[in-house]
This record gives C-alpha cells, structure tokens and sequence, in this order.
C-alpha cells in the first residue's frame, strides 16, 4: 500500500547550536541571538519547528535563496500565525511543482508570446511505516529521519522541487522502485561493509555493486532481543545463538548475522516485513531472538505493551549507521545524494541535525 505527501564547522559569525532562541511572537520582528536556527525560532513563535519554512519564505530575500546559515544580528520578518498551516508545512510550502497547465495559462494571459518555461520533475523519496522512531507517517514530520532528510534537502537548496511517499514494502524499495526509476531515493538503509566484500551476502553484495549511500545520518546500536525468562539476554558470545530462531525484518541487512558466524547453516532466520511481527512471534514462542537496532526495538516493544517482557542483550550488538540511498544507474539521484551531503554538513553547523534527534528522541523516552 502507497501512502503519499506531497564533520562540524566552526564559525563565530554563524549560527550555531548551544543556547535556545530567545522568546519571539508571531505577527512581529525578531533578532538573530546566538544559537538561534530557524526551527528554533519557529517552534517558540508557533509552536511548531517544521514552520520554518514558513520563516524563511518571509525572509528568503535576507536569508538569500540556498538558505545558508544566517548571521547573527539577522532581522527577520515572523509572518502572523494566521497566515500558517500546520498541515504539510514542507511540501506545501516550498516543494510542490507548479501544474504544467496552470503555469502555462498563466503565461499566456500576461505575455502570450513568451513560452512557459518547463517544469522540473521532482526528486521522488520514498520510504516506508513501521520504523518508529526513524519513519513511519503517524510520527511528528514522519519520523527522525524524514525530517533529518527534508533538512538536508532545504540547507542544500530550498528551492528543489521534491515529493515523498510512503511504501511499507522495504524490499520493493530495492528490487523495483528504485532500479527501475520509479523513485530516486529511499531511506533510511544501512550500509554493509562494502570494504569487505567476502564477508557479504548475496543480497548486501548487491546493494554495495548496485547502490550509492549518502553520508551517515544516523548511528543505531543493532542488537539482540530476548524474553526475559529465557536467559539468552544474558549470552555473552553470539555461539550461544546458534540454533536459534532469530526474527529481523524483512529488508534489513542480513550482513549483521553473517558477519558474527549467524548464518543460514547455523541458525532459522524469519524475515516478517515490520519490527512488531518479530516481537509477536517472540511473544508468541515462535521464534528465540529479534535481530533489530534498538531504538526501533524499543518502539515496537512500547506499541505492543511488551516491554516488561521483553529484555536486550547489553553484550551482543554492532554499531552501524543509517544513510539515503541511489540506485547508480539514476544519475540525477546520483547528484541528489552529494547534494544532501552538504546540506547534512550545514545541519551539523546549524544545530538543527542535534535539534531533529533530540526531540525525537524525547518522544521516544530516550536521551541524545
């Protein structure tokens, strides 16, 4: 089913994160303070940090058209709340692509000797729900990493058309949206270890041959869960796993359990397509372990009131990190991913990339 919505940098003359905006209301002007940014500076005037669109359209003519980092002393314009809204603010805003026959009516009424310029098809995201906290359409601006990726879009250009939509079928992401050009990029995905290709399976040497990675957006603590009265959550080396049932969604690299001896001849692997099949079939005694990062972890158990049950294992995990992906043979997408480069790098300068995790985490009952 489709569900659709349309390195740090030092700098003393930037914005930096480190201190709250100031108190600001909407319908007034307000003063760039020290670690101010505009999502900072949107959710106290509106109560909302995903109006900073909102701020910046106001003020695209000060703030200047790819958004940098704006100065401090930096008068803005705070537009009244009335003139907002809170539904879609980001594609609403600033993303949609003009309608080709509008733009052309248009035209042809003011000057009807000039030809409408084209339309610039937009850059296609796709992603998918149940990966709470980092995706899913219910959470705030679609998850920690929907907002971290729109972010990344708006410091990299505000001004590039982009729509995003919602396929709960992972692994049509990398067998068929992608490749077949149906959608530029997906995220979030973790990177196999492509430096080490006789370590890969198949399918994770597939994805290093076939795909470029962004930079990382996000680290995660992948890891083992267990029900508390088995004892596996206190397994100290990954040999006491072996003849085990491990659950790890449909989609998510396999190279994890490989890479630690985990294998087909060693172990049952079920592949459910969401986090919450695994842990009601570890509820249910249809499986030992869950193989899944933690904090997605963490979401599923607290969605089916298993978290009293449920324990992880402090002593087996593996760090890894999650990145937007491109199939090579999409050039533009190809381009696209340098560009969400930059702008994460702006991010980090601007203290909005510690802004996104932050609160979503919080959301999430954890600390950054």
């Amino acid at each position: 089913m489709a569900l659709s919505r349309t390195f740090l940098i030092g700098s003393t003359a930037l914005l930096l994160c480190g201190t709250a905006a100031r108190a600001q209301e909407a319908c007034t002007t307000y003063k760039v303070q020290a670690g101010d940014n505009l999502r900072y500076i949107a959710r106290t005037a509106y109560g909302d940090a995903d109006l900073y669109r909102v701020i910046y359209d106001a003020n695209v003519a000060t703030i200047g058209e790819k958004a940098d980092l704006i100065e401090i002393g930096t008068e803005l314009v705070l537009p009244c709340a009335e003139a907002t809204s809170t539904a879609e603010p980001i594609p609403a805003v600033a993303v949609a692509a003009p309608e080709p026959a509008a733009t052309e009516t248009a035209a042809a009424t003011a000057t009807p000797t000039v030809a409408a310029a084209p339309t610039v098809k937009p850059i296609g995201f796709v992603t998918g729900n149940g990966y709470a906290p980092f995706a899913d359409e219910t959470l705030p601006g679609g998850g920690m990493m929907t907002q971290l990726v729109e972010m990344a879009v708006f410091r990299a250009d505000p001004g590039i058309p982009y729509n995003l939509t919602f396929i709960n079928d992972w692994q049509a992401h990398l067998d068929a949206l992608l490749p077949s050009g149906a959608y530029d990029l997906s995220f979030p995905w973790i990177r196999p270890n492509c430096e080490a290709p006789e370590t890969l399976s198949p399918g994770d040497q597939a994805r290093c041959n076939d795909f470029v990675f962004s930079g990382p957006f996000y680290e995660i603590v992948d890891g083992f869960f267990a029900m508390r009265d088995s004892g596996l959550g206190a397994a100290t080396k990954y040999t006491e796993f072996e003849g085990k049932r491990i659950c790890r969604p449909e989609g998510f690299t396999t190279g994890v359990l490989d890479a630690v001896g985990l294998t087909a001849a060693t172990i049952t692997l079920t592949r459910p397509v969401e986090a919450t099949d695994c842990f009601r079939a570890l509820a249910a005694g249809e499986v030992d372990l869950v193989s899944i990062d933690a904090e997605v972890g963490d979401s599923a158990l607290a969605e089916l009131g298993l978290t009293a049950k449920v324990e992880q294992n402090p002593h087996l995990m593996t760090l890894l990190s999650l990145h937007v992906i491109a199939h090579k043979s999409n050039q533009r997408a190809v381009d696209m991913i340098g560009q969400l480069d930059a702008g994460l790098i702006e991010m980090y300068e601007s203290g909005e990339w510690y802004d996104i995790v932050s609160s979503a985490l919080a959301q999430n009952g954890k600390k950054p």
